[in-house]
This record gives C-alpha cells, structure tokens and sequence, in this order.
C-alpha cells in the first residue's frame, strides 16, 4: 500500500484472497444473500496515529477487467455498524464494481452488532465515551474506506475507476448525506435511503412510545395497536382513489383514536375492550414529542404505519406487561444517554427523559446529527445526491428527510435549484430500507448512474413489488415534493395508471404563466377604462 502517505494512518497489514463460489450474507430486505459469487477480497487493517483503534477495510473487486464495470461503490453501514460488508459488496461486485465496506474499528463484518453500540461507552465506571470510535463512525472511517478503496482498485486494475460512488440506507444513508455535505469531492455520486439525519433525536424519540404508555400505565399488544391502525387505513385508504392498503399521503388521515373508545374486539383469544386510556397513548404516539423545544423533533408514527418495532412489550406468563424497546434505541439509551449499561429504563419519566435528550444533543450533536443544509460544497463539486425513504418507515419517519430536504431549500435557493444536484423520492407502503407491501425502488442506483454520466435527471423512480397472490405491482415514484395519484382508469397495479402531481415547477414557467396573468389583468383594466370614457375600444 506504498501509494497510500498520511501522517495520522498506519497499515498494519494487507492481504489478498481470491473467493470462489462464495455466499453472501444477507441484510435488508431488498439484500438478499447471494451464491455463486467470484472477487478477489482484499482485507487491510489500519490504525489512526495515538489512538490504538484497529480498523478493516475490505474490497471485494471483480476476478478479471473484463468483469469489472470501471466504477467504484463505496458502502454504509447499518445501526451501529459502520459497514455491512457482504450484504453490501455481494450485489455489488455482482453487478461488476469494485467496492469497499470498514468497520470502523467498532463493528462486526457479519451484522451481528447492529442494535449493539456498547462499544460507545468506553469506561462504565466514569461513564466515559470512546471518542476515537464515534468518530471513526461518524466520519472518519467512511472517508478512510474511499480513499484507501480507489488506491486498492487502482492498483488491481492498473487503472483508476472513471466513476465513483456511495450507496448506504439508514446509518449507510446518514454516512452518505456526511460525504454530501462535507467531502463530496470524492465521489461522483450518492445514493443514500432513508437516512439517519438528526441521528440524537431519532434513536433518543425512539423511546417515546415505550415512555408513553408507562405514563399512561397503559401497555397495548401489537394486535391491540393493530386493531388502531386498521381503523386508520379504511378511514383514509381511498383518499388515493384505490383501496389497497397504502396511504399516499398519511398526513392527510385526520385520524381520531378516541372514536374506537367503547369498541369490543378479540385478540388472542381474547376479548378486549377499547379504552379511553388506549386511545390517549395511540394519539400521543401518533403526535411525537411535541413538547421539545430545540431543533428537529421525532415525528410521531403516521396513521396507517405499524406500531410494534418502537411500540413492543414484554407479556409474562402472568399476564404482566412491561417494556420492550427497540434494540438500537435501548442500547443507546443505557449505553450513551445514561451511561449504564445496566440502567432501567422503566424508571425514566417526562423530566429526566427530556434532560438526557438535551444533554445527549449538547455533547454529541455535532458530531453525529449530521443535519447541516448548507450544500454547497456539493453543489460545486457536481457531484448528485439521490435519496428515495420508505413512507411507511417503522424506525425513521419520513418526515425527517422531508424536513432536511426543505431546510437545504431555504438555504440553497429553492426547490428548483436544489433538484439540480439532490432528488428525493417517497415510497409509499414501503417500509425501513424495503420490506412493506408498497412497491420499493428497483434501480436507483442505475437511475444515479445515469443522472451522473448522462445528465438524464430521475423524474420518476421505477418502483415494484408483488401483492399476495404473487402478482406485479408497480409504480413511477414521484419526485419530491410531487405524489402519486390514480387517474380513475386501468388497473390500479400497474405504474401507468398512476401520474405525479403538485411536483417543483420550472421558475421560467412560473414566470411564464405570472406574466400572462398580469398581461390579462392589464388588457382588462385598460378594456374597462376605455369603455368608461365611451371609446369603445377592442384591445386583445
């Protein structure tokens, strides 16, 4: 690695395997494993000058230049892990990449701790953090795998890649918006989903159903939370037009759970009765937090969008109910907010929950809500950004890419300047990363390839899925801030039945349109005024 001179990084080692019929793991759910792959996996160990970390870095590229495409894909990661190696690099090197994924001196290369972010508290007696390791997490790490990826392609091929790119969701789309705002010189391109932003205020809102009901001392089964939000999908599912499950636009559900109070229904065998308490904790989970003060807030769970990942209880054999948060959420919670790996959580109440929000903000926002909108390091570079986010999202809502996205607008010059260089699509009925029963982009990154290389920006965004009966649904995904709409004719399950409206208009057509506006209120008010000093005039 001798093309490879930082003063603050040493190569503890190299080493190059060839894999032959090898398997994959699996990782989201539009990662499945795959076999049958051939690459040559390259695994280097470096260390950061005065810190002891030891990071990996692997590349998996194509066995022969024939194979290989001429791109490079640098990869995310996924909640605590800094990258998911195999269920990233398998696709990718598949489809002829080269690509890169690093652990960043804290993970695993096999997923196995991913809701796991003990490695953050370095010292469990004097509740230190490991400050090294946040930011190889937050940032460091990411650009150590690009640079050290292209020198490692480069050296392979004997030739650079013509065109570099990142692709990450979730913790991997966080890390793409971070190389976006800060380092966007080093890629072509940047396909980040679903994205951690604000990343203090969603894992720390994470918690907010669990809180909710012990206020409420109100604990709901997943079928009780059920029986909610099917209410809230026949209520709101023809708003669209078409009655399949999915709400296009949730915030448009005015939802009231309290109209269920009274209502008898079966679950587990048994019969429940709905009560006024039920309905208060579904409203104020359904609102979010909106009590904080500061900066971006955790929205609430839109209607129509399952409870259960951050609404989980334990039920004993007794009958006794009791929390069960989201694993990202509780490891983060013991481990980084109270700093006790050990700590319970059932004693937290409103005050304390708030104050350690506001502290793990104070500390640790700077380096990990990766939130700034000023992009004009990206702007300038040329570089594109491309973010489609699942509307229907258990674990990010949303509306926190729809919030960062209309920040970068009031600061970058509008929505039609600012689809030049980043587009954000919606998915709706798609849940975190895939998974749901909406239609989950097919090709984005060929779409980001396409924008990069061609200059043929992505109107729409091919999305499918198949239904129950295993037949083809599709959809033309709109870009923001556009939404579907079922135009009344053809089959529901097919993309052209389906148009875009209320997307961003071209300002020439704006002004366009004002001018002929203010030129016919102009020929009117001269029309008049003529006619009322008896000319009789024609004007037109």
């Amino acid at each position: 690695m001798h093309s490879i001179r930082r003063s603050d990084l040493a190569v503890l080692s190299v080493t190059a395997t060839p894999q032959h019929n090898f398997t994959s793991n699996r990782g989201g759910p539009l990662q499945p494993a795959l076999s049958g792959l051939s690459f040559c996996q390259v695994r280097t160990n470096i260390s950061h000058r005065g810190t002891n970390d030891k990071v990996l870095i692997e590349a998996w590229l194509p066995i022969s230049h024939d194979d290989w495409n001429g791109r490079f894909q640098a990869t995310g990661g996924a909640g605590f892990e800094t990258g998911m190696f195999g269920s990233h690099l398998g696709q990718a090197v598949q489809d002829g990449w080269a690509a890169v994924s690093t652990d960043g001196g804290s993970g695993s290369d096999n997923l196995r701790r991913i809701r796991d972010g003990s490695w953050i508290l370095k010292n469990t007696t004097d509740g230190t953090l490991d400050w090294n390791l946040l930011h190889n997490f937050a940032s460091r790490s990411l650009v150590d795998q690009i640079n050290i990826g292209k020198v490692i392609t480069e050296l392979y091929f004997g030739r650079a890649p013509h065109h570099s790119y990142w692709n990450g969701c979730s913790t991997g789309g966080r890390q793409g918006y971070m190389i976006a705002q800060k380092h966007p010189h080093l890629l072509d391109g940047i396909l980040a989903n679903a994205p951690a932003l604000n990343f203090i205020n969603l894992v720390t809102g994470e918690f907010w159903s669990q809180l909710v009901m012990k206020q409420q001392e109100t604990f709901m089964s997943n079928c009780e939370f059920e029986y909610f939000r099917q209410r809230a999908i026949e209520q709101c599912d023809m708003l669209d037009g078409v009655r399949d499950g999915i709400l296009e636009d949730p915030e448009a559900c005015k939802f009231d759970p309290f109209a269920a109070v009274g209502e008898e229904i079966e679950c587990d065998g048994k019969h429940v009765d709905i009560t006024l308490g039920m309905a208060t904790v579904v409203e104020h989970i359904l609102k979010g937090p909106k009590q904080v003060t500061w900066g971006p807030i955790f929205h609430g769970i839109s209607p129509g969008i399952r409870f259960e990942d951050l609404a989980n209880i334990d039920i004993a054999g007794d009958g006794i109910r009791s929390q069960k948060p989201f694993g990202i959420c509780e490891s983060w919670m013991k481990n980084v907010v109270l700093r006790d790996p050990s700590a319970r959580l059932d004693h937290l109440d409103i005050t304390s929950y708030f104050g350690h929000w506001a502290q793990a903000n104070y500390e640790l926002g700077g380096l990990l809500n990766t939130a700034d909108p000023d992009l004009t390091l990206l702007k300038a570079s040329g570089a594109k950004l491309l973010t489609w986010h699942g509307i229907d999202d258990t674990i990010i809502p949303y509306q926190n890419t729809i919030d960062y996205r209309k920040r970068v607008e009031g600061v970058m010059g509008g929505a039609h300047e600012v689809d030049q260089f980043y587009r954000l699509f919606l998915a709706p009925g798609v849940e975190h990363c895939g998974g749901g029963i909406g239609p989950a982009p097919s090709s984005a990154l060929s779409m980001l390839v396409d924008w990069v290389e061609k200059g043929e920006a992505p109107e729409v965004l091919g999305a499918e899925t198949k239904d129950v009966r295993g037949e083809a649904v599709t959809r033309d995904l709109c870009a923001y801030p556009g939404k579907l709409k079922y135009m009344g004719l053809g089959d529901a399950k097919r993309a052209s039945s389906w148009t875009c409206v209320g997307g961003t208009e071209n300002p020439k057509t704006v002004l366009q349109n004002q001018a002929s506006e203010r030129i016919g209120n102009l020929l009117g008010r001269l029309t008049g005024r003529f006619e009322g000093l008896g000319l009789g005039l024609n004007i037109g």
